[in-house]
């Protein structure tokens, strides 16, 4: 029996970005941000793309509100 280790590596990577996709579709609906956007880089990178969109969102928000406000993020 031959396992080929790089297609199954492949559609893991696949599913994972599947996943990544929708889940980063309902986050940016709720935050308001550009879906294009986050939904092509969800689909590339999968689970890097969760840590640049809230990295993304974070200086926004900061540039938006300044340093010293109070924000309540429940």
């Amino acid at each position: 029996m031959i396992f080929d280790l790089n297609g199954v590596v492949g559609l893991l990577y696949f599913l994972i970005s599947i996943v990544f996709v929708v889940i980063m579709y309902l986050e940016v609906i709720k935050k308001g941000m550009p879906v294009k956007r986050w939904i092509v880089l969800a689909g590339l990178l999968g689970p890097v793309a969760w840590c640049l969109f809230n990295l993304h969102y974070r200086r926004a928000l900061l540039r938006c509100n300044g340093r010293q406000a109070c924000i309540w993020l429940p």
